[in-house]
């Protein structure tokens, strides 16, 4: 008797296993525009939360004072974050590669570390990140 429970199982299981497989195949072949749009949609989402959350990080940068000694050391951690978050996404990584190198020089010369520097850095930073929001709905859009 278990043994015929066994083999029904698996008759059926194989021929959902088709089934699917058929319906993978249908929509490879005839869904495959919009596929490919839900897929984009989705990276250019990611893409926005990981802006969303640098955009949240340069608000806290303008909270931080760059000439007092006290909020230095908050102010390097969150351009340290900064330079984590835009490193790790490889998009943002190229995209903001000047700005990048400026934020670096900035965190490893405490000499040159000044409000308006951290400003320009900010302001530069943020406007990098606008063209890159606009890119995404552009994107989006354009196919």
């Amino acid at each position: 008797m278990f043994d015929l429970i066994c083999k029904i199982t698996g008759f059926i299981s194989a021929i959902l296993a088709a089934f699917a497989s058929g319906i993978a195949v249908y929509l490879f072949l005839f869904k495959r525009k919009p596929i490919i749009s839900i897929f984009r949609l989705l990276i250019n989402y990611s893409m926005n939360l990981s802006l969303t959350e640098l955009k949240t990080k340069l608000e806290k940068l303008n909270e931080l004072s760059a000439s007092d000694s006290q909020q230095r050391e908050d102010l390097l951690n969150v351009f340290h974050e900064i330079i984590g978050q835009i490193q790790g996404n490889s998009v943002l990584e190229k995209k903001c590669d000047t700005i990048l190198s400026k934020i670096k020089n900035f965190v490893n010369s405490p000499k040159l570390m000044s409000e308006p520097r951290k400003r320009s850095l900010v302001s530069e930073l943020r406007e990098n990140l606008r063209n890159l929001e606009l890119e995404t709905y552009d994107s989006i859009f354009r196919r």
